[in-house]
């Protein structure tokens, strides 16, 4: 069934951020919709007794319903809930984690309040450009669809990266043929903006020198490129060493490396890990990235195993510390999907920090439910697999006592973790 009308009231917000309804028995997610609204939509059915809402007209706003702050959106996919009021959108992300806590068990600790980061503050995000006859679009993919939605401003991010979006566009009228596609991620370092494009596209001398001009025009400090199914980057010009600072510590950056999305965001997990870790004389790091919680923990006297399949990462976390003098911090690229550290060699520590990728870390966190480590901090971007690990580490004899939320993918479903687990036996 495709392009049925219906005039429907929204209940409730669903998971994803979509609003939910009830109509003839079937379920309905209508997009930018909140509780309360009473709106005409065009419903396609998606499987039995489900259906996808486009929205025609609100004819009557429900009581959390505001004027989203962004032009475009509606159209660009980057954000779902623009259109909910603050409180309103606190609240159901709150809601949506104790109601995952209170389905898995988990519902017995003491959940701080939502630690919210602001519009402007994100200070990575990957661009998506596609080369069209006559121009090129610099944007976020449209929902549901490959479709790049060509932005003019972006009140999630750094106001140096909205700034970004316009040279992009200039660079790929040059650089590109009609129907390429490139994506761009950009990173706010403490040595000021890095650039990485991805393009399976062959970039000519034009193309390349454009992106170096850019590095000089708009005061980057570097400019990479990658080819999208091949590990590595090729850096075309750095006007200075990119790097980040983890509690005072310097560490090199590869292109494109990971670091959390908002500083006000990486300042609340690690500083939740570090209190942790309180009396902790050994400490193990896994899925540690760049160092972002090694380097504070050992730089307060701890002995540290850090560990990550990320060689470059591993690599220039080593040479961090040896710089800073840090001999009790070592390092180790290991895959912890395929070999994750025994228990047998994690009973010896005081505390384990784990900030695994979005799939979570099943084997890890079974090692760390038989190891009998005092205190466990576990670092999450994904609520759902983060339930599944902290399941086995309780059902392994620890108890989760605190759990600090961390909203830095403002009006986005997504929702950050950190949780402490103290051994019980």
């Amino acid at each position: 069934m495709t392009g049925f009308r219906a005039e429907i009231t929204i209940e409730s917000i669903g998971r994803r951020g979509d609003g939910v309804a009830t109509v003839g028995g079937g379920i309905v997610h209508v997009p930018a919709t909140a509780p309360g609204d009473r709106v005409t939509v065009a419903l396609t059915e998606t499987g039995p007794g489900r259906f996808r809402g486009r929205l025609l007209e609100v004819l009557e706003a429900g009581p959390d319903r505001r004027a989203p702050p962004c032009r475009h959106f509606g159209e660009c996919g980057g954000c779902a809930l623009q259109h909910l009021a603050p409180e309103a959108y606190g609240a159901w992300k709150m809601d949506m984690l104790r109601g995952l806590l209170a389905r898995n068990g988990l519902d017995g600790a003491t959940v701080e309040p939502l630690h919210a980061s602001s519009p402007g503050s994100r200070r990575r995000a990957t661009f998506a450009i596609r080369r069209r006859r006559g121009d090129a679009v610099v944007g976020f993919n449209e929902r549901h669809s490959h479709r790049v939605v060509g932005l003019a401003v972006c009140p999630v991010v750094l106001p140096e990266i909205a700034a970004l979006i316009a040279p992009l566009r200039v660079w790929a009228e040059t650089a590109l043929q009609v129907g390429d596609r490139a994506d761009t991620h950009v990173a706010m370092t403490d040595s000021g903006l890095d650039l990485l494009v991805r393009t399976s596209a062959r970039l000519g001398g034009a193309g390349r020198d454009a992106l170096v001009d850019l590095l000089a025009r708009e005061n980057l400090a570097r400019v990479a490129r990658a080819h999208p199914k091949q590990d590595g980057a090729e850096v075309l010009a750095e006007a200075r060493p990119v790097r980040a600072v983890y509690d005072g510590f310097p560490v090199a950056l590869a292109p494109g490396a990971f670091a959390q999305a908002t500083a006000d965001g990486e300042a609340a997990l690690t500083g939740f890990a570090v209190e942790a870790a309180e009396g902790a004389a050994s400490a193990f790091d896994l899925f540690c990235g760049s160092g972002a919680f090694a380097l504070p923990l050992a730089g307060r006297g701890r002995s540290v195993l850090a560990a990550d399949i990320d060689k470059a990462a591993i690599a220039n976390l080593g040479a961090a510390a040896r710089r800073a003098g840090l001999a009790k911090l070592h390092t180790e690229p290991r895959n912890l999907m395929r070999r994750p550290v025994p228990a047998h060699e994690l009973a010896g520590a005081d505390f384990v920090v784990f900030d695994p990728p979005r799939a979570g870390a099943k084997a890890q966190a079974a090692e760390i439910a038989a190891s009998g480590v005092p205190v466990v901090v576990a670092v999450s971007c994904d609520p759902g697999t983060f339930m599944r690990d902290a399941r086995i580490l309780v059902d392994g004899g620890y108890r989760l006592t605190r759990l600090r939320p961390v909203d830095q993918f403002l009006w986005s479903p997504h929702l950050e973790l950190a949780a402490r687990f103290d051994f019980a036996g």
